[in-house]
């Protein structure tokens, strides 16, 4: 996966199928609740500042990342990829 920048995303790369239960069944129950307010007009701003999160937490961060953080972005890319797939 890459980012805005252009970079490859290390924590990222996992393939992941939008409509995967697997990972739905991750998401916390505020997680779920906005997929459920989530509509075609501001699902895309959605998108935009989730990606935008998790560039800035990756990439801008000068601070190491353990795997409780590494986990956090996995799920904000699991979120706003859920919430492409209702887009489509």
């Amino acid at each position: 996966m890459l980012h805005s920048k252009g970079r490859s995303c290390p924590h990222c790369n996992a393939p992941m199928i939008a409509n995967d239960a697997r990972h739905v069944s991750k998401l916390s129950p505020a997680q779920l609740k906005l997929l459920h307010y989530v509509d075609a007009l501001d699902g895309p701003d959605r998108v935009k500042a989730l990606k935008w999160v998790h560039d800035v937490a990756l990439y801008e961060s000068r601070e190491p990342l353990y795997e409780e953080e590494k986990e956090a972005l996995y799920q904000v890319k699991v979120l706003w990829e859920l919430i492409e797939g209702t887009l489509e």
